[in-house]
């Protein structure tokens, strides 16, 4: 990988977030993955009809929609427009949850994929249901408290609003939305947002993998093409104790 705010942890991006040639090399190098990833999408273009109910189809057209949601997010945050780009996070996940759903073929997906044809919703605890059942107790225990704290950006707790708040002189908080070039936006709310889509975007590649509708090999080919041959260093770099807790030895 090129830029290092691939791998890096969203907590540490707030805490050290002035690293903006990086965050720049990130966003050339994802929006560069996320049109690839469309090219390879738009090969099943005029291979489905509106009429059929496959699973693959279903698929196809939930990742679609996640990889719209991820440019939307890219564009978002590269605009400044980070609350919306935020709400974006669980569209992604949920969508992405579902189309897992869909691909494990079981009875229940097959008699819930009638349904989702049939303009009924399909909530992600369904999902997460499946999970516990095929997968074990604890991996849902982990699914459920990440969409947990995901969800948090949708539904406006207050450290999610608190992150479009500046502190001035004696705590007195300044909201960042006053201004139309968005020139009070905290750059630590940025850091850590761009981090938090590096895993989305991640995420996003292990499932067209998963799914079987882009060849490995093809995806490891687009990321290889993607990065940029030389990557930016580190000019912030943490204090001693942050760098042991983030990038352990070894």
């Amino acid at each position: 990988m090129a830029s290092f705010i691939w791998g890096r942890d969203p907590q540490e991006a707030m805490d050290n977030p002035y690293e903006y040639e990086a965050q720049n090399q990130f966003i050339r190098e994802a929006e560069n993955v996320l049109i690839k990833f469309g090219d390879e999408l738009s090969k099943y273009d005029r291979k489905f009809t509106q009429e059929q109910r496959t699973n693959k189809k279903a698929i196809w057209v939930l990742q679609n929609d996640a990889l719209d949601s991820l440019k939307d997010i890219l564009y978002l945050l590269k605009v400044k427009k980070h609350r919306p780009a935020g709400k974006l996070f669980r569209d992604v996940l949920e969508t992405l949850d579902l189309a897992s759903y869909f691909y494990s073929k079981t009875k229940e997906s097959k008699e819930k994929l009638i349904s989702w044809y049939d303009d009924n919703i399909i909530p992600n605890r369904v999902f997460r249901q499946h999970i516990k059942k095929t997968k074990g107790e604890d991996l849902e225990k982990v699914k459920s408290k990440y969409y947990s704290i995901i969800s948090k950006f949708n539904h406006r707790t207050y450290k999610i609003l608190l992150y479009s708040y500046i502190l001035g002189r004696n705590n007195l908080l300044i909201y960042d939305g006053y201004r139309d070039t968005n020139s009070l936006v905290l750059p630590s709310t940025l850091a850590m947002y761009l981090a938090i889509l590096a895993d989305f975007i991640k995420l996003f590649s292990e499932e067209l993998t998963d799914k079987k509708l882009v060849p490995k090999s093809r995806i490891n080919d687009i990321w290889e093409s993607s990065y940029e041959k030389k990557s930016i260093k580190r000019k912030y770099l943490p204090a001693k104790s942050v760098l042991e807790k983030y990038f352990p030895k070894g």
